[in-house]
């Protein structure tokens, strides 16, 4: 064993200094942006850079040609004809195009020598005017557009076998709307600078040897004694939640009044408390998980920051100095028990951490990807290590059911936010003949992700649960389920909701054989349905749900011209994919199809495999099925263990975990049309659901007599 460990310990130590020197020599090589200036030449050959007004380029009537670039005139039908075709002949290994990008639609088909230009998308059924199949791209790029001017973008467009270098090549260039902004502006052969070394290796090779490190020092501490943390007595747990609530009171006040020194007030009470008993920190933060998107907290002058960003650095803080507390103040009364904790759902999301973090390394637009990285992946990943940390200690369930009640808690006020929209006529959004409410959200349909998994919780609680709490539960279940009614998404009310009750149901029938009231639950379940039901039926005349099945027009439409070109990234992406928060681009610019212009800036494929592989491609979706198949495994077994005990306390333990599960059953339902995982919240709601689950086994043997105590 500890030859194994010095082993680790020099991968880990060689992996750091191999994989941070070969990023600084990665960096070093990356050429910057070429500086070519086209000339007129007589013929293309390699090394050329040439203008459009050359002799090579052979154009069809209309052109507009000069040394700065060619111009397409407007055709009768721009929907059915091109702008203008162009056509020449070069020599070389690498065809390049200087394209004019910008904030306007066009798109060009590209073939050499009767076949597609194969370094751009080629999509089934998106041919050219002559029926062929061709290298597709689009100009629409307007993040890249300058005071709305289009800017020009070197972009190589085919390569050459070895056998083919030297070969007479005949290139066609095939230009669809695009008039007035000149849109082709020269053209290279073998004349862009070489690449440099991609960086993402060394980042991989750097985060493999600090997750080895991890993983070997979670191997030894897994199963272990365990120092149990910040035992208080009940008097002392009723005035740290009183604290926090006076906390949370603040911060909200200090967010409507807009004043930051209020703001850090209440965040230091709060983090007083936390730092006594961490766990309180952490439901603060579910408690503001869903405002995420429509809140921020101001802590100094012109100064704001997220909710998520606060909530799970001033996690990290408040765990060390709990942490420290106890390890400097220890007086040899440490209270021990042995504990099975299942961590490999957190495994592979720090697997998966390191594989987006070299996917986000290659990404073309960086600093965009670092940052979903960093708030998406590494934030829930963080959050799953302070969970851990937390419920590891969590003797009674105490934690487990602070943490569970300020999420639902948070959903619940949320839903109340939109019913209030509802009945007030504000802040809805206008769709196909609905008001669709959206609580603080940007759109309605990220309210119905969020809510959709609260609601099955509160749901299980309120058919599995026992004692007057049921009541309780059902009223924040009804407020969830009538918010999530009005959202209108048709993922939450068809896939998401249906996939949800009927998990609930299956549960109540696998406990029938043990004094388990199965037909309540049935009957309560039918009864959800039923009152969804008579809340959607006055709409079903809408253009809303009469297009449900209509693919050939509106939203059904773009979502299957959607999945095609989305199928077709990830086909040209197999081992990274376009990288975190880079769909939006890499699909408007290169792999929007002219049936679905209307609607080019979709941030998402909208369906759950897709957006992995597209994401941070095949090892990225590998990985991602890896975590969500160990966090179902997870709670399955949970479930499983309790379904069949009579017992009360085992009961209530029951219920959470069937909510769990229906929970995850509704957000992979919806998932399967909208987007399941990839927003800050609802990354971290994924983790709290396969890691809510806190199994302990006590060790009856030891010489002390141990007292639970409430935490």
């Amino acid at each position: 064993m500890k030859r194994l460990n010095r082993l680790i310990g020099w991968f880990v130590l060689l992996g750091v200094v191999v994989g941070s020197t070969y990023i600084g020599l990665a960096v070093r090589s990356r050429p910057a942006a070429p500086e070519l200036v086209p000339a007129v030449e007589p013929e293309l050959h390699s090394g050329s850079v040439v203008s459009m007004d050359s002799p090579p380029f052979v154009y069809s009537n209309g052109w507009v040609v000069s040394a700065l670039g060619a111009d397409p005139p407007e055709p009768d039908d721009p929907w059915r004809a091109p702008a203008g075709v162009v056509e020449f002949t070069f020599q070389g290994r690498e065809l390049a195009l200087a394209l004019a990008v910008g904030d306007y639609w066009g798109y060009l088909y590209a073939t050499v020598d009767g076949q597609p230009a194969n370094l751009l998308p080629t999509m089934g059924g998106n041919v050219d005017s002559q029926g062929q199949l061709a290298g597709y791209k689009t100009f629409y790029e307007p993040e890249k557009s300058i005071d709305g001017q289009a800017v020009t973008r070197w972009l190589p467009i085919y390569g050459a076998e070895d056998a083919a270098a030297n070969a007479l090549h005949r290139a066609r260039i095939e230009v669809w709307r695009s008039w007035g902004q000149m849109p082709l502006r020269a053209v290279a052969v073998d004349a862009l600078p070489a690449p440099g070394w991609p960086i993402w290796p060394g980042a991989a090779l750097l985060l493999a040897a600090i997750l080895v490190g991890q993983v070997s020092q979670l191997a030894q501490t897994k199963q272990g004694q365990v120092r149990k943390l910040a035992l208080q007595a009940d008097s002392r747990n009723r005035l740290m939640l009183t604290g926090a609530i006076v906390a949370v009171v603040i911060i909200g006040v200090a967010i409507w009044l807009a004043q930051w020194w209020l703001c850090l007030l209440g965040l230091a009470l709060l983090g007083s408390v936390g730092v006594l008993q961490p766990a309180i920190w952490l439901a603060a933060l579910l408690l503001g998980l869903p405002f995420y998107f429509g809140v921020t907290l101001p802590i100094l002058p012109g100064r704001h920051l997220g909710i998520i960003d606060v909530g799970v650095l001033g996690g990290v803080a408040v765990v060390t100095a709990n942490w420290g507390l106890h390890r400097w103040s220890r007086r040899g009364d440490e209270e021990s028990r042995s504990i099975s904790y299942s961590s490999t759902p957190l495994l592979f999301l720090w697997f998966i951490i390191a594989w987006a973090f070299a996917s986000a390394i290659n990404a073309e637009h960086q600093a965009l990807a670092l940052r979903e990285w960093r708030t998406v992946f590494l934030a829930a990943g963080i959050l799953g290590l302070l969970l851990q940390y937390v419920l590891a200690n969590d003797g009674r369930g105490r934690i487990q059911s602070l943490l569970l009640v300020a999420w639902l808690t948070g959903a619940s006020l949320m839903a109340l936010i939109a019913l209030w929209q509802f009945a007030s006529g504000a802040m809805l959004i206008t769709a196909e003949g609905v008001y669709r409410v959206r609580g603080l959200y940007g759109s309605p349909n990220n309210l119905a992700l969020y809510l959709e998994r609260t609601l099955a919780v509160a749901l299980a609680l309120t058919l599995f649960g026992a004692g007057r709490q049921r009541l309780i539960w059902g009223v924040l279940a009804a407020v969830q389920l009538v918010a999530l009614l009005l959202t209108f998404s048709k993922g939450g009310i068809l896939l998401g909701l249906p996939a949800a009750l009927v998990t609930l149901m299956l549960v109540g029938l696998m406990g029938r054989r043990a004094q388990f009231p199965a037909r309540r639950v049935v009957l309560i379940v039918a009864a959800v349905a039923l009152l969804a039901l008579l809340i959607v039926t006055p709409f079903l005349g809408t253009e809303r749900f009469q297009r449900l099945l209509d693919f050939s027009q509106g939203t059904g439409f773009i979502r299957l011209q959607l999945w095609r070109s989305a199928w077709q990234m990830a086909l040209d992406h197999p081992l990274l994919g376009v990288g975190p928060d880079n769909f939006l681009y890499a699909y408007r610019s290169d792999y929007l199809l002219p049936a679905a212009w209307q609607e080019p800036n979709l941030n998402h494929p909208h369906q759950f495999f897709l957006d992995w592989w597209t994401r941070l491609g095949l090892p990225g979706l590998v990985l991602g099925l890896l975590f969500f198949g160990a966090g179902l495994r997870r709670l399955w077994r949970v479930l499983n263990s309790n379904v069949h005990k009579a017992n009360v306390a085992l009961q209530s333990d029951m219920a959470l975990y069937a909510g769990l599960l229906a929970a995850a059953a509704a957000g992979l339902a919806h998932g399967l049309i909208d987007v399941s995982y990839a927003l800050p919240d609802l990354m971290i709601v994924w983790v709290l659901l396969f890691l809510l689950p806190n199994q302990y086994t006590e060790d009856h043997n030891s010489s002390t007599n141990y007292k639970e105590k409430n935490v």
